[in-house]
């Protein structure tokens, strides 16, 4: 590994989900797999990464003592952080609050409790060289663009797609104009923040190899689907 372990590299996690497409009326950041909430299992992935030196979590208002309550058990968790109304809001914040001295910044989603690793160190021995990260997973299935009436307009070139994956990594200084940018550009629907940096040309991002384990758990069938990965893996 390249990356330079005296970089100060923080991990906010975003945990905004509220269980609306899960239809649960439990956010699924608390839901349980193997005994433990997903928050609980995605704060570990990164409490236990030798290279990340503090966590930020970024959560809900209404669900922030909770929060407080597992972040506790994680000693690199220095702000738990109440959220914005919108994914780019909460990014935003937990932007901001990075301490001085913070070098590198990697954003993940809670949703993706299950990242391995090795995908995190990836994207931190990228950013030793690169401005900004995004690990990412070969397209297997045809993709076609549609237009307003559901016509199909055009089949994309698959060899030149890719789905993206979290935790992207960013120089500090490249993801806060980012979000300065966006605000002052009243832009505030970015799905992701290396999306902002795209936008606003700021830097080149860099793909580097995701896994097909870290899936995003967004409805009731993605749970049964971690918990087999989680019992594979052995965590």
């Amino acid at each position: 590994m390249d990356y330079n372990l005296d970089m100060k590299n923080i991990a906010i996690i975003l945990a905004g989900g509220t269980g609306t497409r899960f239809k649960s009326e439990e956010p699924k950041q608390f839901l349980e797999i193997g005994g433990k909430t997903l928050l609980e299992i995605c704060l570990n992935r990164f409490q236990e990464l030798k290279a990340i030196n503090q966590i930020i979590l970024v959560c809900p208002a209404r669900h922030l003592a909770r929060a407080e309550k597992i972040a506790a058990a994680c000693p690199k968790v220095c702000q738990v952080l109440a959220g914005g109304r919108t994914r780019q809001e909460s990014s935003a914040i937990g932007v901001a609050a990075a301490p001085e001295g913070t070098e590198n910044v990697l954003i993940h989603d809670a949703a993706r409790a299950l990242v391995p690793p090795e995908v995190i160190s990836r994207v931190l021995e990228a950013l030793a060289r690169s401005r900004a990260v995004m690990p990412v997973l070969p397209v297997s299935d045809t993709t076609v663009r549609v237009d307003d009436a559901e016509g199909v307009t055009a089949v994309l070139d698959r060899a030149k797609l890719r789905r993206a994956q979290t935790p992207q990594g960013f120089k500090l200084e490249i993801i806060r104009r980012a979000h300065e940018q966006a605000r002052a550009n009243g832009f505030a629907d970015a799905g992701d923040d290396c999306s902002l940096v795209l936008r606003f040309d700021l830097a080149p991002v860099v793909a580097v190899p995701g896994d097909p384990g870290n899936i995003k758990i967004t409805y009731p069938s993605d749970l049964a689907i971690a918990e087999a990965i989680l019992k594979k893996s052995g965590w």
